[in-house]
């Protein structure tokens, strides 16, 4: 059942005023508002029968400093990472983290919005996974503030993203630039906009370099059902089985995250091929791990932690401040030269 209400932005279009002028007048902060623009918001507001949410009548009493935490897969260390940022700050900021593990499942995404919002926490941090962004409108819509991390979800809120297909580009030209021109792509299922944005870049790459797109050199995942191990380590893994049963395998890879990156050195290596010496291999994240392992691997960093510190901030301002209007903003990526790539 949807919870869809008036809420402050429809007022504020209705009387063609700003959501902080509406807010003021409808929460009597004290900020000076005109008499008559007072008189003229309040009768819209009964008009459209809203009624204040409780998110920020909680904020307003120091009722709620809680604000809830969405990740699809807790067990990915870049996840910690992510969570790491948003702690820090969050908690700084005399703010309450809840988390919440949707274990990449849509419906399960839906459930935990659900219940942080019986909770009546003051707003959110989603990495969504759901192509269907009905349970985040409807949180907005009641009044909590969003804030959706990596994923471009078709909804306005706050939204704290990644160039994703420069990342892919950008490990796809090292790798070209280092002589190789057999280069597979080690992926997974492509339900999310920030994985097709991977492949698009690995195949833009390839395609402004002069080197034709091998479809044989592309595995992608059918499904992701793994819920209490580390899928992206088996997937690296068994992609890499698939690729050392092949004849004329690539001499470079491209993996969707450090993880899988792992999962695939580890084949390799037992299958009785050294890395770098004999494959190259690229991840994408920056985990902690990337750094610890033999060899250490070359990524590309998504900077975990800055993007879950600003996510936190980001949402902690905008709770503080209604009038907040919403943004988008993209981070860039970088890459970590390590051990795992050899010119040829």
């Amino acid at each position: 059942m949807s919870l869809k209400k008036s809420t402050i932005y429809d007022i504020a279009k209705a009387c063609n005023m700003s959501t902080a002028t509406v807010s003021r007048a409808l929460n009597n902060t004290g900020y000076p508002v005109h008499e008559k623009t007072k008189a003229l918001i309040v009768k819209t507001a009964k008009e459209l029968n809203y009624t204040p949410n409780m998110f920020g009548k909680n904020l307003k009493t120091q009722q709620s400093k809680d604000i809830g935490i969405i990740v699809p897969n807790i067990s990915n260390p870049y996840y910690s990472t992510l969570l790491q940022g948003i702690y820090d700050d969050a908690i700084t900021r005399g703010y309450n983290p809840i988390l919440f593990n949707s274990y990449r499942k849509p419906e399960i995404e839906t459930k935990n919005i659900n219940i942080l919002m019986q909770k009546q926490v003051c707003g959110m941090i989603i990495v969504s996974i759901s192509k269907d962004a009905a349970a985040i409108q409807n949180a907005l819509d009641y009044g909590c503030r969003v804030v959706v991390v990596e994923q471009d979800i078709d909804v306005n809120c706050i939204k704290v993203g990644f160039n994703f297909l420069k990342g892919a580009y950008m490990a796809t030209l090292n790798l070209i630039q280092n002589n190789h021109k057999k280069i597979g792509f080690i992926g997974a299922p492509l339900d999310r906009p920030s994985r097709i944005k991977m492949l698009m870049g690995y195949k833009q790459c390839l395609e402004e370099h002069g080197i034709a797109i091998n479809e044989n050199y592309i595995k992608l995942e059918n499904e992701e059902n793994d819920i209490g191990q580390i899928y992206e380590f088996k997937n690296g893994i068994a992609a890499a089985k698939a690729f050392c049963d092949m004849e004329d395998r690539p001499t470079g890879y491209i993996c969707i995250n450090d993880m899988t990156a792992l999962g695939a050195i580890k084949q390799f290596n037992n299958s009785g091929l050294n890395v770098p010496d004999d494959v190259s291999v690229i991840g994408f994240d920056n985990i902690p791990y990337a750094e610890i392992s033999t060899p250490e691997l070359t990524t590309i960093d998504q900077c975990a932690y800055d993007m879950g510190a600003f996510s936190a901030r980001t949402l902690i301002e905008s709770i503080e401040d209604v009038g907040k209007p919403h943004f988008s903003v993209t981070m860039e990526p970088s890459i970590v030269i390590r051990n795992t790539v050899k010119k040829l």
